[in-house]
């Protein structure tokens, strides 16, 4: 009984072999393999250009382009066709995985969840290089301060205030404290460099100050209340002595 099976499925096997060379699987059209290709190097150049600008954040500003590239290059492979089929649906997401979908959502999110789309202004609701009136703003205003602090140097604790606080004024105005990345995070990192760069160094000379003047004050306060108690003193020890007299009206004659 085991041998027939065999035999059997040897057969069967050798049919579908037969079958599957007499009617191969169709290749992908050149088209969609351009665009394909076009794709996979547009979201290579952007994962490396995301890496390469981390630290210190600069993803939305430097990397702009890239993203862009990207978003172009799968709207090319969704309206490329083979014969009046999709390229996308036919060829390339026939696989559970969709790694082409999945690396072009991985790419929307990551630019998406930094807030890049706050950065730059919009055109007929598409995305463009644009820096938007926040991002152009919040620049000239840490423009300004760094100007401020190269100018002045060791003196920039008290010449750059009124810079790094309008600067810090502007950030939380169009900062929403509700939201883990408040704004385009290009500016969120800024930010936390000016902040990390300000505490560090003129809070520390805001502090000085303060000691200062705290114990410049308490001085004033002893100096004045010992002055006052060796002043009642020394008025005491001056009063002169009043002796009351008393009227001998008894030992006078007043006939």
């Amino acid at each position: 009984m085991v041998i027939p099976y065999i035999v059997l499925t040897v057969v069967i096997l050798s049919l579908n072999l037969a079958l599957a060379r007499l009617n191969p699987e169709p290749s992908i059209d050149p088209n969609c393999t351009s665009v394909r290709d076009l794709f996979a190097n547009a979201s290579s150049e952007f994962i490396q250009c995301a890496i390469d600008h981390s630290r210190p954040i600069t993803l939305c500003a430097d990397c702009v382009q890239e993203y862009l590239d990207v978003l172009n290059s799968y709207n090319n492979i969704s309206k490329a066709s083979d014969n009046g089929t999709s390229c996308l649906n036919s060829f390339v997401n026939l696989d559970r995985l969709g790694i082409v979908h999945t690396l072009y959502e991985n790419s929307v999110n990551l630019w998406t969840r930094a807030k890049c789309y706050e950065c730059f202004a919009l055109a007929n609701g598409t995305n463009t290089p644009i820096p938007s009136d926040i991002s152009h703003v919040f620049q000239s205003l840490y423009q300004d301060f760094q100007d401020c602090v190269n100018r002045s140097r060791e003196d920039d604790c008290t010449k750059c205030m009124d810079t790094y606080v309008k600067l810090q004024n502007y950030f939380l105005s169009i900062s929403n404290e509700n939201e883990k990345i408040g704004v385009c995070m290009d500016i969120v990192d800024l930010m936390n460099t000016t902040w990390t760069y300000w505490g560090g160094r003129c809070c520390k000379f805001r502090r000085h100050n303060e000691i200062v003047f705290i114990t410049s004050t308490v001085l004033v306060l002893v100096a004045t209340v010992l002055f006052y108690i060796v002043a009642q003193i020394y008025t005491k020890k001056r009063m002169p002595t009043i002796m009351e007299r008393k009227l001998l009206t008894a030992y006078c004659n007043c006939e």
